[in-house]
């Protein structure tokens, strides 16, 4: 965690559209889970972000609106902060390096803290927090849906 604000890079805000199952689009092609963001405004604007299968369907989740009887992971993130007194400001997809996305929570107070895209992503899912990427991660190729489809869009 740290204080401060993040580099200077034009952030687009965007809408959490859904969890797809699609193939990697490199070398040893697997199927996996992939959220989809689309940026708000410009549906054309899209970034697919590769996510572990327990994520994927906390993701679908919360976007379906299901809810159980004991807090699931995100939830209890959600009541730790809160707890805590403060809140999720926003977050930030904000780089790639080698395939590997990198993302930011912003906190009430401006405290920042570094996460794993999928976890900043369920946790602004739980929240209601907004999403912003980085603009070029926009342009970046996204990999193919596959025949299984969306899952909680």
């Amino acid at each position: 965690m740290r204080k401060g604000t993040s580099g200077m890079a034009e952030m687009v805000p965007v809408t959490i559209t859904g969890v797809v199952r699609g193939t990697e689009d490199r070398p040893g092609r697997r199927e996996r889970f992939f959220v989809e963001l689309t940026a708000s405004g410009d549906d054309a604007r899209r970034l697919r972000i590769g996510v572990g299968d327990a994520e994927a369907s906390a993701l679908g989740f919360s976007l379906q609106g299901i809810e159980f009887p004991r807090p699931m992971t995100y939830q209890f993130m959600a009541a730790l902060v809160a707890a805590a007194g403060s809140a999720v400001r926003s977050v930030r997809i904000t780089g790639a390096r080698d395939g590997i996305f990198y993302a930011e929570v912003m906190l009430r107070g401006g405290a920042i803290v570094d996460a794993r895209p999928s976890d900043a992503l369920n946790l602004a899912a739980i929240t209601g927090a907004p999403v912003a990427v980085e603009s070029s991660l926009l342009d970046l190729p996204s990999p193919t849906p596959g025949p299984a489809g969306a899952v909680g869009s």
